[in-house]
């Protein structure tokens, strides 16, 4: 049996990977992975998210969710009162600054891709796939791939859930660049209150809104972009961001 993984991945997404009724406003679907140590996950990622929620809402059973934020529904209610908003944002990209995870994730422009291509591939499938290979170079960089790396999903419905499993098995079995991805994958329920999925669910947004207009202020995206697999030269694009087309 082969070992385990040092390292552990999580993801989520914004938009819809639809390629019907596009809307001009957000016509993206991104794909976001973060990678993290397992040991700095369990003794530094965990107790700084959680001590966000102590901070702001006095316990830890609430899940973080990008859009009811954003909407300022539920929970969230409280970040109404301007002050508190800009202190719990305050906080977020001051977790995402001291992180020790890595950031990967794809965008897939789907209007230009309609434009481009007449029988264009699913965006889940591709932004899965760019990820993926990502995130193969970046164990290869940290000799990790002899050993199984954890994926860890979101759960959204058993027939789409079923669906994303077979393209993870069709990638990781050599339909890409590398050959046998050594990864597996597990669905989790939101509810499970993971800090990791919570995670990738706030970073996924502000990387669509960067990639829609990357000339617009973007605060949060500043703070994740320090945290994205970089080249030797510093470069996002293509190693820790993939845009296509």
């Amino acid at each position: 049996m082969v070992a385990p993984s040092d390292y552990i991945a999580y993801f989520d997404e914004t938009g819809d990977h639809g390629l019907d009724n596009i809307d001009p406003a957000f016509p993206v679907f991104v794909l976001c992975g973060w990678v993290f140590k397992i040991k700095d996950y369990l003794q530094k990622e965990c107790p700084a998210f959680c001590a966000i929620k102590f901070d702001h809402f006095g316990h830890d059973a609430v899940v973080f969710h990008s859009r009811d934020i954003r909407k300022r529904q539920g929970p969230f209610q409280i970040l109404t009162n301007n002050r508190r908003r800009r202190d719990f944002i305050a906080d977020i990209s001051d977790y995402f600054e001291s992180s020790t995870g890595t950031l990967i994730a794809a965008g897939i422009n789907k209007t230009l891709l309609t434009q481009q291509y007449a029988f264009p591939n699913n965006p889940y499938s591709m932004s899965l796939l760019f990820c993926l290979e990502r995130i193969y170079a970046h164990l290869r960089d940290l000799n990790q791939t002899d050993r199984t790396l954890t994926c860890i999903f979101e759960e959204r419905g058993k027939a789409e859930d079923k669906l994303l499993a077979k393209e993870f098995a069709r990638i990781c079995a050599g339909d890409n660049q590398w050959g046998s991805l050594p990864f597996r994958m597990i669905f989790a329920n939101k509810l499970a209150n993971m800090p990791g999925l919570q995670a990738a669910d706030l970073a996924a947004y502000p990387i669509a809104r960067h990639i829609i207009n990357p000339k617009k202020s973007n605060p949060p995206y500043d703070s994740l972009s320090k945290k994205f697999r970089r080249s030797p030269g510093g470069k996002i694009l293509g190693w820790g961001l993939k845009v296509f087309p």
